[in-house]
């Protein structure tokens, strides 16, 4: 590896049969799941609201955004908080995405990032090999605006 190229802080997010990649500082926190505060005439996908810091976060389900099934929540479930950085950011700073599992940390850099010819669905910016695992970094920009959508 060059003394150029650059490593990025990441977090593996689980979610139902697959790692969400998202650079460290994308995630504000990672807490304890809890069940989120339904909202009425909602989309499938917008699971409701969570208490965070003193304020009401929305909760999204990366799967059912993205066209896939929704496994039941596990008991390592976890709620990941996503840090805006999108249109919507002064008006929609967070947004919350469930994870199915504890996150874990991974160093990425160019040299172990191998694009696949996976078709993706609406919330996948990219579907890629880490170090030959498989995962998928989010339109955390797509995710972004479905949120934004039904406030």
């Amino acid at each position: 590896m060059s003394e150029t190229e650059s490593i990025i802080a990441s977090l593996y997010l689980p979610v139902s049969n697959k790692q969400l990649l998202l650079p460290n500082v994308s995630v504000a926190e990672v807490v304890a799941y809890q069940e989120p505060k339904k909202l009425i005439d909602a989309p499938d996908y917008f699971l409701g609201t969570v208490h965070w810091r003193g304020i009401d976060i929305p909760v999204v389900s990366y799967e059912l955004a993205n066209g896939l099934k929704l496994n039941d929540t596990a008991s390592t479930a976890r709620i990941a908080v996503i840090n805006t950085i999108g249109e919507y950011k002064d008006s929609l700073p967070f947004f919350a995405i469930i994870t199915q599992g504890i996150p874990r940390l991974v160093k990425v850099s160019d040299d172990i990032i191998k694009k696949t010819k996976q078709k993706k669905g609406a919330a996948d910016a990219a579907l890629i090999k880490v170090d030959g695992e498989d995962a998928t970094i989010p339109n955390l920009d797509y995710l972004e605006s479905l949120v934004h959508s039904h406030l």
